[in-house]
């Protein structure tokens, strides 16, 4: 692990739906500017990791810290109170979240997705928003697309608008979960080399995924996580290649050699 200030700082991450157990315990720690790469079978607890960090899922237990603050609360008398308003949202636009589908309004532009949010939450000017979502556009290679509608783009440009629509928040902390499942596997690329620009620029990432050879070009560690906890961890080259863990050794021994 990368060492320095951390971006997240996860104790004891507890998540119930009902009467299952999604999430048992966790402890997590992500250093700013760390790519960090979640591994591990569907149901195990990796997309709600995800979601709880970005507080799409407000019912947990356990702390979550982002740069520093703790996730939607104070601690007062050695006491949590739960915040929200003003307090909530200043925390929560430390993340951008990028989902398995795009998720973008389908009677707005690609122009009219991006501006939307810096314009009504951060305030900016329509020209300050419209500026900064040109610049983004370009370096997702879409600018010529600003004035079209997602129904005319391929599900990678989709993608990438999607990128840019959460990096217009200026995020301090990118959330990426399975970005790439939805679309056709020649699109995929596209969307991973933008996402290895982000990582080579230093943008703090965690990034739920099944496109192991990604992982292992990118992450500077990589975590396996099943039934709700991590089983593993390490540097890429150690996971894939030397698992310790027997579960580990399973579950990569179902995914293609070439992959890797």
């Amino acid at each position: 692990m990368n060492s320095g200030p951390l971006a997240v700082r996860i104790e004891d991450l507890r998540k119930c739906f009902g009467p299952l157990e999604v999430l048992r315990g966790l402890h997590l720690e992500v250093a700013r500017g760390e790519v960090l790469c979640i591994v591990g079978p569907s149901g195990s607890g990796k997309s709600t990791l995800l979601r709880c960090i970005a507080f799409l899922e407000e019912d947990f237990g356990g702390r979550i810290y982002l740069e520093g603050e703790l996730l939607g609360f104070v601690e007062r008398n050695g006491r949590l109170q739960r915040v929200k308003g003003s307090a909530l949202r200043r925390v929560r636009s430390k993340v951008g979240m990028v989902f398995q589908q795009f998720n973008l309004w389908p009677h707005k532009t690609v122009l009219e997705n991006i501006v939307e949010a810096p314009i009504r939450v951060k305030g900016l000017s329509r020209s300050e928003a419209v500026l900064g979502a040109e610049d983004l556009l370009k370096k997702v290679g879409l600018l010529e697309k600003r004035d079209e509608y997602p129904s005319r783009l391929s599900g990678g440009q989709q993608q990438r608008v999607a990128i840019s629509r959460a990096l217009a928040m200026r995020p301090q902390i990118m959330l990426f979960d399975e970005v790439t499942s939805a679309l056709d596997p020649e699109l995929v690329n596209e969307v991973l080399i933008v996402m290895k620009k982000l990582a080579e620029e230093g943008m703090t990432m965690l990034v739920v995924t099944h496109e192991m050879g990604f992982a292992r070009q990118v992450a500077d560690r990589v975590i396996f996580i099943d039934h709700g906890v991590i089983v593993e961890e390490g540097a890429p080259e150690v996971i894939f290649t030397h698992p310790k863990r027997e579960r580990t050794q399973h579950f990569l021994s179902l995914v293609r050699h070439e992959e890797l």
